[in-house]
């Protein structure tokens, strides 16, 4: 199938066009002008230079595909003002999508994000049914998008979805923002650690999964999926990076009681299971390790190059 994808540069959008091509997808991939490109040329079939905010960009980047994944975010907009972020991204991704259904475009896959929820109602499950009042303006442009993607739906008949991660772990192609970069760099060097932040985690390639098994899936339409691993504190990392590297790092535990709320995440592992990929949102703690010392071995390779 031909599939346009957004952000295709990026990290997640990275992790997808490969995937995207080695399922045997075309990718057609919308880029601006001075957009690195290296690192997915092997994996993209057509380029479509422009931005988001351009109509004429959109008409060109949705003319004949079977299936749009829509991945892109202004992050600099988002920075910016709630005001600019509700210009570029949301009423930017609603464009996208009109401009996709008047194009005859079957599917649209929309990357979202477990931002769209805050306030957790304890007398019910955090599972895709649960309401989505966001405490972040990111997590409010997500939780914006979703609804008119369920209209497109019921409305029109669009083969719709929306696929939430958690904080996306794997190694990023601007390889210092990769997760943990920092307090796994602090780690090898033998600094000192202190840090109480934790959270939910995605590894990079299980929403790469997820996003290219979407594309032909009827079964998907008009449905939202909790992308979600599991909960870690992010001392963990750097435990692991201590620990591969053999250094002398001092980490305060600052680990709590751990998370507040659990996603239910069925929906999603019945989704892996139907497509024989049983091991997807199941890497865990050894998942982590995993990247970690993948991420150690750049960093020293990267070290030696300098």
């Amino acid at each position: 199938m031909l599939v346009a994808l957004t952000g295709a540069s990026g990290f997640i959008g990275s992790y997808t066009a490969r995937t995207l091509h080695g399922a045997g997808h075309t990718v057609r991939a919308l880029v601006r002008e001075t957009t690195r490109r290296d690192h997915i040329q092997p994996f993209v079939g057509e380029w479509r230079i422009g931005d988001q905010a351009d109509s004429l960009a959109l008409a060109v980047l949705v003319a004949g595909v079977d299936a749009l994944i829509h991945n892109a975010a202004d992050w600099e907009a988002l920075r910016r003002s709630p005001i600019a972020n509700f210009e570029r991204n949301v009423l930017g991704s609603l464009r996208l999508l009109e401009a996709a259904r008047l194009a005859g475009v079957g599917q649209f896959v929309f990357v979202s994000s477990v931002a769209v929820h805050h306030e957790i109602l304890p007398d019910r499950a955090l599972d895709e049914n649960h309401p989505t009042w966001s405490g972040s303006i990111y997590g409010a442009y997500k939780a914006s998008v979703e609804p008119h993607l369920k209209a497109y739906y019921v409305h029109y008949g669009m083969n719709t979805s929306a696929w939430r991660p958690a904080a996306v772990y794997g190694i990023d192609p601007d390889l210092g923002r990769s997760q943990w970069f920092e307090l796994i760099e602090t780690a090898r060097k033998g600094g000192t650690i202190d840090t109480p932040q934790g959270g939910k985690i995605t590894h990079v390639q299980d929403v790469a999964d997820a996003l290219t098994l979407a594309v032909g899936d009827e079964s998907v339409a008009g449905q939202f999926y909790n992308l979600v691993d599991g909960y870690m504190y992010w001392q963990r990392a750097a435990e692991f990076a201590r620990e591969i590297s053999g250094s002398s790092a001092t980490i305060i535990d600052r680990k709590g009681a751990g998370p507040r709320n659990q996603f239910d995440t069925r929906k999603a592992i019945d989704f892996f299971n139907r497509h024989g990929k049983a091991a997807a949102l199941r890497r865990g703690q050894d998942g982590v390790r995993e990247y970690v010392a993948e991420l150690l071995r750049k960093m020293e390779s990267a070290g030696t190059r300098g």
